[in-house]
């Protein structure tokens, strides 16, 4: 997101300048006001991205269950999840990157809403809960070290083992890079 917010900043600007430089006063006037609709998103997905980067967001990883707060749209509000992992039946990811844990009967794990004005409301268990991360290394380190707690699907892969003498004296001599010709 930080890299489109630069893009458009740079080529609203860029468009301002031919704007300037162009003879036609119609086609000043377009380019001008396009320049200027760029920087203006470019200013939006600056304060989206400064808006979301909230110290207020956090994870939290034990033994047992996992802490975790996110931000409910834009209203300001967290949701405030803690999820044991004896109460989760599966996760999975979205193609969007969220992580969804599906939970059985919850008895131990909680979620509430923390509002701007800083009371929190109790919320009842949902049948499906998706986290968002802000950053993720967590997500990440949750899925390869922790996937068998949190029931994520794990693939085992082969591990391809170098012989020493998987490459004959002829090869060596043939392919000192050992490129295959590649």
């Amino acid at each position: 997101m930080r890299r489109t917010m630069y893009k458009n900043l740079i080529l609203g600007g860029v468009i301002i300048v031919i704007g300037i430089i162009a003879p036609n006063v119609i086609v000043k006037i377009i380019l001008i006001l396009l320049g200027l609709a760029n920087i203006a998103v470019g200013g939006l997905l600056y304060w989206y991205f400064a808006y979301y980067r909230a110290a207020d967001v956090y994870t939290r990883i034990y033994d047992d269950h996992i802490e975790h707060s996110q931000k409910k749209g834009l209203s300001g509000d967290y949701l405030e999840v803690s999820i044991f992992y004896d109460e989760v039946r599966k996760s999975w990811q979205t193609n969007s990157g969220l992580l969804v844990f599906e939970l059985s009967e919850v008895t131990k794990s909680q979620f509430m809403i923390r509002h701007k004005n800083g009371s929190t409301e109790q919320i009842s268990a949902p049948d499906k809960c998706e986290l968002s991360f802000q950053d993720t290394s967590a997500k990440l380190f949750l899925i390869e070290k922790l996937w068998e707690q949190i029931k994520y699907p794990h693939k085992e892969y082969n591990v391809i083992e170098d012989d020493d003498d998987y490459y004959s004296k002829e090869d060596l001599e043939w392919d000192k890079l050992h490129k295959h010709g590649l």
